[in-house]
């Protein structure tokens, strides 16, 4: 699975065919701009070195608590459920504040295991402000039927104040579940309703709050700038029907089909406008195929050199929010970890399972020229741009970061915690 960038506990989250959304760190930026509260004043580290540990800060998650998948933004958490948006003090895990439908929520059949994307930050009216997407049912009157409707709600990041809520009618054919708020640009909401099987995505204008386009069979997996990127043909009943495209946020028209006739589809950001895409491909001479691609072309990017990195499997990749992208794979049956430059796409460093000189590390995630990754010697910080060990005993791998604190997945029973940034 992709390292980084959301985590979900229980079940996994979906952006492909396999998993998806565990996706990573380095995915697309904060939606709609920048959405930064007040600057914070503990003291920030860049990069961070050094965490607290075993001292921590639960955020969510944890036993019987359903997926949660989460945003790490300056000294606070933003934490999204199937039913819940909330904001968490990254430094000492307090409460800010919560958010649920304001409408009957609909019930829950899958007992908060579905999938759920990291919480959506856009600006509004020049206000840092969460979306989020909820199921909820309207009540029905004398022999008008209740009918299932989606409510999507803007919240105030800073205060929690609910800005406003709209309710969207649900496309013929996707009365039942939970809608996945994929992501925004600031003036469309991209949300997901459905199966891959069965998929149908919506695209909400903001200033409107209405629906302003539909794509039916399209299992949207993320945005990034403009574009919606996720798998076309989703509802086809026979293999070999599905696509990677990516659609235009402004109308969901198709502005790109990278390759088509797919049997199975993994999607995930990297971050600076680009994405892996690893594929099933029964009509191509190789079957399993995984490249970078440029998220405006569907293309791979000027300068990747397709040849040199070799046929790869499970690739995920992830910028570093400088000039690096930092990459995981399988290469002839071994694992390999690499770094490109950001500009060139020019292999800096790589270190093979094969290698007998070196632990092959096991990447969290990538931040400002640091890699935290951890081996069988526990967690390690690399160089981004050498490959060499820059700190032995960070105290944790996280798989968010920023330079006031770590985010650290303990797994479905203890769920996401923070530790603090000391070095």
């Amino acid at each position: 699975m992709p390292f980084g960038l959301v985590l979900c506990l229980v079940t996994a989250c979906g952006v492909g065919s396999g998993d998806d959304e565990g996706r990573k760190a380095g995915g697309p930026k904060p939606d709609g701009g920048d959405t930064k509260t007040a600057a914070p004043t503990a003291k920030s580290y860049d990069p961070p070195l050094k965490f607290e540990n075993p001292a921590s800060h639960a955020i969510a998650g944890g036993f019987n608590e359903g997926n949660w998948a989460v945003r790490l933004d300056g000294t606070t958490v933003y934490a999204a459920s199937d039913d819940e948006v909330k904001a968490v003090g990254a430094l000492d895990g307090k409460d800010l504040w919560s958010v649920k439908s304001q409408g009957r929520a609909s019930e829950d059949d899958d007992y908060g295991t579905g999938d759920v994307a990291r919480p959506t930050l856009v600006q509004l009216d020049g206000r840092p402000t969460v979306l989020a997407a909820f199921a909820v049912t309207v009540p029905g009157s004398g022999t008008t039927p209740e009918r299932p409707v989606i409510e999507l709600t803007a919240v105030a990041a800073d205060s929690g104040k609910r800005l406003w809520t709209a309710t969207i009618d649900r496309p013929e054919g996707h009365e039942n579940g939970d809608p996945v708020l994929v992501g925004s640009d600031g003036t469309t909401a991209v949300v997901r309703l459905g199966a891959e099987s069965e998929a149908a995505t919506l695209g909400i204008a903001l200033a409107t709050r209405r629906t302003a386009w539909t794509a039916k069979g399209f299992y949207a997996g993320f945005v990034d700038g403009g574009t919606v990127v996720g798998r076309g043909g989703a509802d086809s009943v026979l293999g070999g029907g599905a696509g990677v495209e990516g659609l235009r946020i402004a109308d969901g028209k198709r502005a790109w089909t990278y390759m088509d006739r797919l049997n199975r589809t993994d999607l995930s950001p990297v971050g600076a406008g680009l994405f892996t895409a690893e594929v099933n491909a029964p009509f191509v001479r190789d079957l399993d195929i995984a490249a970078l691609l440029d998220v405006s072309t569907g293309k791979p990017p000027t300068g990747v050199d397709a040849k040199a990195l070799g046929d790869l499997s499970d690739l995920s990749c992830e910028h570093d929010d400088r000039a690096t992208i930092v990459c995981e794979a399988e290469k002839d049956w071994d694992r390999r970890v690499f770094a490109l430059d950001a500009r060139s796409f020019k292999e800096l460093w790589a270190i093979d399972e094969g290698d007998k000189t070196r632990l092959t590390p096991k990447v969290g995630t990538v931040w400002h020229g640091a890699v935290y990754a951890s081996t069988d010697n526990g967690p390690v910080i690399l160089d981004a741009r050498t490959g060499k060990d820059k700190a032995t005993d960070p105290g944790l791998t996280p798989f968010q970061v920023n330079g006031y604190a770590g985010l650290h997945a303990g797994g479905a029973a203890s769920g996401i915690s923070s530790h603090r940034a000391v070095g």
